[in-house]
């Protein structure tokens, strides 16, 4: 019955027994098409900053533009273009410093670093028996136990050690204190499956397994070695590992530390998982009182808008830092470890989640941050973890633009797109009421031919000593539109969930488009058949 042409007519004219609109609705579109004939108009003559149709014209202009260099550009694999990823760097102090400090307490550091290592007098890798011994010492003092153990130091290959023992008895006598710990594993290049080295597998006596295996693999980004992002759950396919929940039961899949702490040990229900984390990464505002970097060796940040400041010259002169900016997190050295009694070690055990590393020179368990910069890859973990913590099954999501994209990521563009064209609009009007301003005051009528906003028939020699003003106002247009942009990036990240990355991009691209001038090209694109209709229509 649904498939014959007069059903819906029928039921179309016996809901709507009142069918009067249609006969506005030509006079409707006739009105439509004169407002958009006035607004085009008034767009081609560049009337778009007092004119609102004209304005909302030049907004559609914009984000068709900017979504156009988008798609290009990733048909280009712009998303490294250098323009996003400098923004990004730039973006990536300023959200620090607006990360919530709430969970930072709950997640210590301790790493095995080259002044552990002169303490005992020993090299790195250390013997078995060593981890077991400073593995006992965080867990001696029954009134500070930790929540959970997270070691990030792989035992997959086999050495001459009998102190392998030893540490498979600590771990299992951890575990049975009720402390969770997680150990870090690679994946067997057999069958995909997380292992340690024979002899260390160890089970309770009611067949519990003492530790559970994690996956430590990160992802760094391509095209400028930062870590942006998080996978949370790892599967193998066509030889290749791909990060998200694996398509078949049967393919070998893993899940990451931090996303296994957070459900194992926080019991966090994150959820089903559709994309990897967008790591969030965070900043300090007061010194820490231990640091395995020692005394000075890292700066906290102040403020945040200071702190943007500083970066933004920095990117523009390519200078760097004398220090860099200390991690999120306390940090202690198991040297550190040594030294202090049981009530200075107190506060960083009781109720935390223990993240232990090595951070020894010539080792390769590195990662970038865009905050602080190289760091010890167990940092990262604790990165997560944290924004476990703080957006519990809210994460973020490491989002990318697609068609269509998604409504969160759409929206977030659109709003980040107007505060770019708002600050243009606004810089705009402010420059020529005090350009107005200024010639009613001080210029003659004589001297009046010398108004910096030039016009084609000018001498070359008045269009060149203004060139100067002219380009320290588009550099003052673009950073406050840049500056707007980032402020608002900060804000859209405590309501949606998505990255810094994929605005960032956008954004990248709207600025490019206001940089090069879009407008402009576009006016004189229509400039020509507008002059010519507009000519033909007057008697």
């Amino acid at each position: 019955m649904w498939h014959h042409p007069f059903t819906f007519v029928t039921l179309f004219i016996a809901l709507s027994p009142n069918l009067s609109f249609l006969r506005r609705l030509p006079g409707l579109v006739r009105m439509l098409v004169a407002w958009f004939r006035s607004a085009w108009g008034a767009w081609l003559d560049g009337d778009d900053s007092t004119h609102w149709p004209a304005l909302l014209v030049s907004f559609l202009v914009l984000c068709l533009a900017s979504f156009v260099m988008l798609w290009v550009g990733d048909q280009f694999n712009a998303q490294g273009a250098a323009v996003t990823r400098y923004l990004a760097r730039v973006q990536a102090p300023l959200t620090a410093g607006f990360y919530p400090t709430d969970s930072r307490q709950r997640i210590t550091v301790i790493t095995y670093d080259d002044e552990f290592l002169q303490r005992i007098h020993g090299a790195w890798p250390i013997s078995y028996a060593e981890h077991a011994v400073w593995l006992e010492r965080l867990v001696a003092d029954p009134e500070a136990r930790p929540k959970a153990i997270f070691l990030d130091i792989t035992f997959g290959q086999e050495r001459d050690d009998v102190g392998v023992e030893e540490l498979r008895d600590a771990l299992c006598h951890i575990h049975s204190q009720g402390i969770p710990v997680f150990l870090a594993a690679l994946a067997s290049r057999v069958d995909g499956v997380l292992y340690v080295r024979p002899g260390l597998q160890a089970k309770t006596r009611e067949g519990i397994p003492c530790f559970t295996l994690v996956g430590v693999r990160h992802v760094v980004d391509p095209v400028d070695g930062m870590t942006w992002s998080y996978p949370l759950t790892s599967y193998a396919a066509a030889g290749a590992w791909h990060s998200g929940p694996a398509p078949a039961l049967r393919m070998p899949n893993y899940r990451s530390a931090a996303m296994a702490i957070a459900q194992d040990a926080a019991g966090i229900d994150l959820g089903e998982e559709r994309e990897p984390m967008s790591l969030i990464w965070g900043a300090r505002s007061q010194p820490p009182s231990h640091s395995s970097q020692g005394p000075g060796a890292c700066q906290p940040v102040s403020s945040v808008y200071r702190q943007l400041s500083i970066d933004l010259w920095r990117q523009v002169v390519g200078a760097r830092s004398s220090s860099p900016i200390c991690p999120f997190h306390s940090t202690l050295s198991m040297a550190q470890i040594g030294d202090m009694d049981e009530a200075e070690l107190a506060p960083y055990l009781t109720g935390t989640y223990l993240m232990i590393g090595a951070a020894v020179d010539g080792q390769n368990d590195f990662a970038m941050s865009p905050v602080q910069g190289r760091l010890p890859g167990v940092f990262v973990h604790a990165m997560a973890l944290d924004n476990f913590l703080v957006y519990q099954d809210s994460y973020k999501r490491h989002s990318s633009w697609s068609l269509p994209p998604s409504s969160d990521l759409f929206v977030a563009g659109l709003l980040a797109m107007a505060a770019v064209f708002g600050v243009h609009i606004a810089f705009k009007r402010t420059v020529h009421r005090a350009a107005s301003r200024f010639l009613r005051t001080h210029c003659s009528q004589r001297a009046c031919w010398f108004w910096w906003d030039t016009r084609t028939g000018a001498p070359l020699w008045q269009r060149v000593l203004w060139l100067p003003l002219r380009l320290l106002l588009w550099a003052l247009r673009l950073s406050f539109q840049i500056i707007a942009a980032m402020l608002l990036i900060v804000v859209l990240q405590k309501f949606f969930r998505i990255g810094m990355l994929p605005v960032v991009d956008l954004i990248g691209m709207t600025v490019l488009a206001e940089g090069l001038g879009y407008q402009d090209k576009i006016r004189t694109f229509f400039a020509l058949d507008h002059a010519t209709s507009r000519d033909r229509s007057e008697p």
